[in-house]
C-alpha cells in the first residue's frame, strides 16, 4: 500500500516542535510510507503575519528538504511546499513560490476583506465564513495552488450544519473539481484537536470527480506518527 505522508510541519511555523526535518523523514521511513510531504506555514514578505516561519528562511528550509530528498531518494519521496492563505494582493509572490516548490497548499486562516481589514480583525466574526469560502474559491480559480488543505474548518465558529452551510461547502467542492484542486480530510481535526473544525457533513455530498487526499496536519514527529495510524485506518475502511 503507498502510503503518502501530507500536510506536515516544522519548527519554523513557531508553534510545533523542535525536531528536525531529518526526525520526520526517519519516522516517515520507520512506519513504511512512500512518500512525506513538508507543507509549513509560508512567510510573506516583510512579515506581516504571525505564527509561521519568516521570509529569511525561506531560503533555508527549502534547501534543508531539497538534501533529504537527494540524501533518501533511494528510500522515500520527500516533497517540499508550503500552507498558506489566498490574498489577492500577493498574486505575483504566489507565482514566485510555485516556481520553487513542489506543491502550493492553499490553506484559507483568514481573508482579506473588501474594506481592507483582514477577517482576524472582524469585530463581529459571526459570517467570517463566508470571507473565508470567498478567498478559498478565489484561490482555486487562480490554479496556483495545487490543494486546499481543511476547507471545511471555514465553519470553526458554527455550531450546527444548516442549508447555508451545505450550499458554500458545494460551491467549494464544485470549483476545485473544475480547477484540479485536492481537498484535504484533515486528520488532526477530524480526531477533534479543534472545536468544531472537522465537519463529516462537509464531505457526505461529494460531486463527481472531486479529488481527495488525508492529511496529518503534523506539528510534531509524535502527532504524525498518531494521524498516520488513523490515515491507515481509514484507508483500510475504504477497501
Amino acid at each position: 500500500m503507498d502510503i503518502s505522508i501530507f500536510h506536515v510541519h516544522t519548527y519554523r511555523c513557531r508553534h510545533a516542535s523542535e525536531e528536525t526535518e531529518l526526525e520526520y523523514v526517519q519516522k516517515a521511513i520507520e512506519l513504511g510510507a512512500t512518500e512525506i510531504i513538508f507543507t509549513d506555514h509560508a512567510p510573506f514578505p516583510e512579515n506581516p503575519f504571525h505564527f509561521r516561519m519568516d521570509m529569511n528562511e525561506f531560503d533555508e528550509y527549502v534547501s534543508v528538504i531539497n538534501e533529504l530528498k537527494e540524501r533518501y531518494k533511494n528510500r522515500i519521496r520527500i516533497k517540499v511546499g508550503l500552507e498558506i492563505e489566498y490574498i489577492p494582493t500577493y498574486l505575483d509572490y504566489y507565482k514566485w513560490l510555485k516556481d520553487r516548490l513542489d506543491i502550493l497548499l492553499l490553506g484559507q486562516h483568514f481573508s482579506l476583506l473588501s474594506n481592507g481589514i483582514y477577517t482576524f480583525d472582524m469585530e463581529d466574526k459571526s459570517k467570517e465564513y463566508k470571507a473565508l469560502a470567498d478567498g478559498m474559491i478565489e484561490g482555486m480559480k487562480t490554479g496556483l495552488f495545487q490543494a486546499a488543505s481543511h476547507p471545511d474548518q471555514i465553519f470553526r465558529r458554527m455550531k450546527k450544519w444548516n442549508e447555508e452551510m451545505e450550499k458554500i461547502a458545494m460551491d467549494i467542492k464544485e470549483c476545485a473539481v473544475e480547477n484540479n484542486v485536492t481537498l484535504e480530510q484533515n486528520i488532526s481535526n477530524m480526531q477533534g484537536k479543534k472545536r468544531h473544525a472537522y465537519w463529516k457533513e462537509f464531505w457526505e455530498n461529494v460531486p463527481y470527480g472531486l479529488k481527495t487526499v488525508y492529511g496529518v496536519d503534523a506539528h510534531s514527529v509524535e502527532e504524525m506518527e498518531t494521524n498516520v495510524k488513523k490515515q491507515l485506518e481509514l484507508m483500510g475502511s475504504k477497501k
